[in-house]
């Protein structure tokens, strides 16, 4: 029986035959050494010239260096686990998204984000092409607010209003509308008898009465009620920072207001303060 051997690689190295040598297109090369073959694309005779090299080979990988050398790439892409796994659905699947832009139902339940769109007409509720479930509108045409339940909210359907309780006062005292009520009619005392009743001591005990007769209202005043006063932060400072009998006060009582006003006039004794009229008289020895 005849034996068929393919040219095949026995020396050192790895590779097809190049530098000199002849090959036929399409002739197979076995590198027993690199384990991987090689087909020759066309006719070929290498010389010192025009010498047989790795471009003249369509190369085939061996399994192990197949192997080998997509682990160098994956490696190299640093592409990590998911690389290995087949997309889908189910367990152990990378899930990718539908037609629609979105993961499946499957994965991933819908999430609405609701969105709020104030609207002015039944119609422009309806034009709400963005809309989706779960999104509201605010009718100001009907100061009404409504849900959409249902996908398509060009349907008025699936529209849902949100019902709110009534906040109205339906009345006050048996009485409706723009409503006026006087205290008799609320089963108190008259507006005049509850005027008098103001503006009179008689509610009050003797003990509040007497604690009123010492209250006032002070107004201190300064030279003038335009003027500004220095305030101290405390008795102290005023003291280091004062000229005793500096200061003349009068004090009065203005019974016009209910408690009285009483009023403190404070001005600067002229006596203690240079005027222009004044003499710095330096003495006699």
């Amino acid at each position: 029986m005849a034996t068929i051997q393919i040219k095949r690689k026995t020396s050192s190295g790895n590779g097809p035959l190049v530098g000199n040598g002849t090959i036929r297109a399409g002739e197979p090369l076995i590198d027993l050494n690199g384990k991987n073959l090689y087909i020759s694309k066309a006719d070929k005779t290498g010389t010192t010239s025009s010498p047989l090299t790795a471009s003249d080979y369509i190369e085939f990988y061996s399994k192990e260096n197949a192997d080998s050398a997509m682990d160098t790439k994956i490696s190299v892409l640093d592409l990590g686990q998911a690389s290995r796994f087949n997309v889908g659905n189910t367990s152990g699947r990378i899930p990718v998204i539908d037609s629609d832009g979105k993961l499946s139902q499957n994965i991933i339940p819908q999430v609405a984000i609701t969105d709020t769109f104030v609207v002015s007409s039944a119609s422009a509720m309806l034009g709400l092409t963005s809309a989706q479930v779960g999104d509201v509108a605010v009718r100001t045409d009907l100061s009404k607010t409504f849900i959409l339940k249902t996908a398509d909210p060009s349907v008025e359907a699936n529209w849902q209003e949100l019902m709110t309780p009534t906040d109205k006062v339906t009345s006050v005292n048996g009485k409706t509308g723009a409503v006026s009520i006087s205290l008799s009619e609320l089963g108190g005392v008259s507006e005049a008898v509850y005027n008098t009743h103001l503006n009179s001591s008689k509610h009050l005990t003797n003990q509040q009465l007497e604690t009123l007769s010492h209250v006032y209202v002070t107004d201190p005043k300064c030279g003038s009620e335009f003027s500004y006063v220095n305030y101290c932060e405390s008795l102290s400072e005023l003291k280091s920072t004062t000229v005793a009998g500096a200061l003349s006060m009068f004090v009065s009582i203005d019974g016009n207001y209910n408690p009285p006003i009483k009023k403190v006039y404070i001005g600067v004794n002229s006596s203690k303060v240079l005027t222009p009229s004044s003499t710095i008289d330096g003495g006699t020895y």
